[in-house]
């Protein structure tokens, strides 16, 4: 893979030239933005950076942010969801834990806080990835893992700030050097397509949610 081959789709992506560095690309495609691979952080430096975070229950910016999701990406879907994964829940799980006193039986995998491999063998009713997808490295390979770990009729709820109105060159969102992946609500539409999910939800700001077919 060249470092312009999108990590989602593949396709040769047109390098953005407002930006000197780090260098991104842009995919004509399925219009993902993302990293060049060489200004990509280590793992260390990675973990470093998400073990600042105030996410706990204590946060009431960060629980209202979870709730707001809860509402418009889960509750009304959710009769009938029994079990769920929080995917990548980072060091403070406060998304399950709020799912949990709904009924869903939820289970975490964060690669660096919770790295329950048992999840590979299970498969769930609900997966959330809340301000995670821009963090993916590969999102082709790891959105492929997501819908085999669901059943079907299952739900993959996300949450990422969309680029859809964005000025890149200075958008606030970027700045975060763990961010390396952008996506849209045209990526949403290409995702939903080549992963055979339909949306049952999206916005025009950072939520969707797909519905394993």
């Amino acid at each position: 893979m060249t470092n312009n081959s999108c990590r989602l789709c593949g396709t040769q992506a047109q390098r953005i030239k407002e930006v000197a560095e780090p260098i991104y690309f842009h995919c004509s495609n399925c219009d993902l933005i993302f990293m060049d691979h060489v200004f990509i952080i280590d793992s260390t430096a990675e973990k470093t950076r998400y073990s600042l975070h105030c996410n706990s229950p204590d946060n009431t910016g960060y629980v209202n942010m979870f709730e707001r999701f809860i509402e418009v990406a889960v509750k009304p879907f959710g009769a009938g969801l029994k079990n769920g994964l929080d995917f990548g829940c980072g060091p403070g799980p406060v998304l399950s834990q709020l799912l949990t006193q709904m009924g869903i039986n939820m289970d975490i995998y964060d690669p660096y806080f919770y790295n329950n491999l048992a999840i590979k063998e299970k498969k769930y009713d609900l997966i959330t990835a809340t301000e995670v997808f821009e963090h993916l490295k590969n999102p082709g390979l790891e959105i492929g893992f997501l819908k085999e770990r669901l059943n079907h009729g299952g739900l993959l709820a996300i949450m990422t700030l969309f680029h859809d109105q964005c000025d890149f060159k200075t958008w606030w969102y970027r700045r975060d050097s763990t961010h390396i992946g952008f996506y849209s609500t045209k990526t949403c539409h290409w995702i939903a397509d080549h992963f055979d999910f339909k949306i049952r939800y999206m916005d025009s700001k950072n939520t969707c949610v797909w519905q394993k077919i």
